[in-house]
């Protein structure tokens, strides 16, 4: 009996001494709400996943990171305002979506902006984006951290479209900023702006023909059950700016701001690294489900893009960044 005693004992030290690395973490002093609109299984989730564990681990458990999916606390506009009001700290958005607030922001959103990843790389590592940070924290005091991606945007459809000329006509999902219903309107389709978290109930309806993103948002939000089809346009390298409330940054102890901005911005590296590798293996399984990618020929790749030049043109000029336009160009020379 007494040797089961030492026996149990000795278990329950050995239990305190492994939960000890733990115990010697600090108390949470504050959490912050991190926020996506899009599901789990996607590279923006995964992101905040990349995010929380950078900064927990570098504060030692002070700063926690609580995150919140599929849009249960709102839309990318409600979110953004959610970040003005204190019940947002983190997220991330399509450049269209945040420049309702941020009119520069729209810089990004053009199809054909970017030649590569590289391109975009470069530009994120430019004036350019510094100018961008610079009018966000002007504008509304949130930190601009970076670029989130989801991958390269393509256009699937529920019929097969093969070429630019047989998209013309086409119902296409659209979100609702200037640049999205131009472009479209270039390309020939009939854009029909709607809600992201109502994409799959109107494909499934019939209420658009098809619409445009990467291979992970079509494996993930399982968009591919109505569309089989996609054609591989590359139109847009996804540029999804991240943030960090002015509201977050305060409530955070001042000895800490830096180094949960900084894992912010180190978070943005790693995301686009790892969403690139996932929408390749988003290809490979909607592959494997039935649905055929269709290469855009080079002719056609051209002209779309001599076609998107006025629109990028007539965007700079909106936005009051024709310099900005001129420097990413001036970049995709290189590329």
């Amino acid at each position: 009996m007494r040797f089961k005693r030492v026996l149990a004992l000795g278990m329950l030290a050995g239990v305190f001494a492994i939960g000890a690395p733990v115990m010697a973490q600090e108390k949470a002093e504050v959490t912050l709400k991190a926020v996506t609109n899009n599901p789990k299984n996607s590279g923006h989730y995964r992101g905040l996943e990349i995010y929380k564990r950078m900064v927990e681990e570098r504060t030692k458990g002070r700063v926690r990171v609580q995150l919140y999916s599929d849009a249960v606390l709102g839309d990318e506009e409600q979110m953004a305002e959610g970040m003005q009001m204190g019940t947002v700290d983190v997220m991330m958005a399509a450049a269209a979506k945040y420049a309702n607030f941020v009119p520069e922001m729209d810089l990004y959103s053009p199809p054909y902006t970017f030649k590569s990843w590289d391109h975009l790389n470069a530009v994120q590592n430019s004036e350019v984006d510094a100018t961008i940070a610079k009018k966000v924290k002007e504008r509304r005091g949130d930190i601009y951290l970076g670029l989130f991606t989801d991958g390269a945007r393509n256009v699937f459809t529920n019929k097969p479209v093969k070429t630019l000329d047989d998209l013309k006509g086409y119902k296409l999902r659209t979100m609702t900023g200037p640049n999205e219903l131009a472009a479209w309107k270039a390309f020939g389709t009939n854009p029909t702006p709607l809600a992201y978290t109502e994409l799959y109930s109107a494909l499934q309806v019939g209420v658009v023909d098809g619409a445009e993103n990467t291979m992970t948002s079509l494996l993930g939000m399982k968009f591919w059950e109505s569309c089989k089809f996609v054609l591989r346009t590359e139109h847009s390298y996804l540029a999804l700016p991240f943030f960090m409330s002015a509201k977050a940054v305060a409530k955070v102890p001042a000895d800490l701001r830096e180094t949960v901005i900084q894992a912010g911005r180190d978070t943005a590296k790693e995301q686009v690294k790892m969403a690139i590798r996932m929408d390749k293996e988003s290809e490979e399984t909607l592959k494997k489900n039935g649905v055929q990618v269709f290469e855009m020929s080079k002719e056609d790749k051209d002209k779309a893009i001599a076609l998107m030049q006025p629109v990028l043109d007539a965007n700079a000029k909106r936005i009051g960044m024709e310099k900005e336009l001129a420097m990413i160009r001036e970049l995709g020379k290189k590329f």
